[in-house]
């Protein structure tokens, strides 16, 4: 299982991410976040990190040109889409891995057969406006329908109190955390990150 730790600003966070063992960070590209980076930032935080993490670009809408740049530009090694509209044929033109999100709601199953099996999927909250991101908890029954037959990541509402119950449940293939491990937003919280690393892991170990 992996674990990110999304909404890095700073090179300072993604040092406090890599200290307690992340096995990817994500940077926000959108311009309505708070924890927005601009690409001069990504790209510094990207270098920084090197190949000691995955460096996760955080988008909502983009056409694949635009994402194309975006990924080579700040040095990223995935992509996080939370697109509105993602078609197929998108995710076989872009350079970089994708991870989709998938909307944890009473659809959520047949949005995922829309999808091939070995593509992982981002299971989050849904927003009134169609993205995820609303550091809402997840519904874990649907996270875990979803996980019974392909690979997918689970965020939303995460933290160090939640996150071992979430790992038994769903046996994701990653978990992913962002504003329950602030201390403001767009700070990490030294501690927060490090307890939540650790309970993912030992929730892993036993499951």
């Amino acid at each position: 299982m992996r674990v990110k730790i999304c909404g890095i600003t700073t090179r300072e966070d993604a040092r406090v991410a890599l200290d307690a063992g992340a096995d990817a960070i994500g940077m926000v590209l959108h311009p309505g976040s708070p924890r927005r980076v601009s690409f001069q930032q990504a790209r510094e935080i990207s270098d920084y990190v090197g190949a000691a993490a995955d460096r996760f670009g955080v988008l909502v809408d983009a056409s694949p040109a635009e994402l194309a740049e975006m990924a080579a530009s700040c040095h990223l090694t995935a992509l996080q889409l939370h697109l509105r509209s993602c078609p197929r044929a998108l995710i076989t033109q872009l350079p970089v891995p994708i991870l989709p999100f998938l909307p944890a709601d009473r659809r959520a199953l047949r949005r995922s057969a829309e999808w091939w099996p070995q593509l992982p999927l981002l299971v989050d909250s849904l927003t009134s406006d169609g993205a995820g991101g609303t550091g809402a908890p997840v519904d874990l029954q649907v996270a875990a329908a979803v996980a019974s037959h392909r690979p997918v990541w689970i965020a939303g509402g995460l933290s160090p109190e939640n996150v071992a119950q979430a790992v038994r449940w769903v046996r994701p293939q990653g978990v992913d955390a962002s504003s329950s491990l602030e201390a403001a937003p767009g700070r990490k919280d030294r501690q927060l990150v490090t307890r939540f690393v650790a309970a993912a892991r030992q929730a892993e170990e036993g499951a």
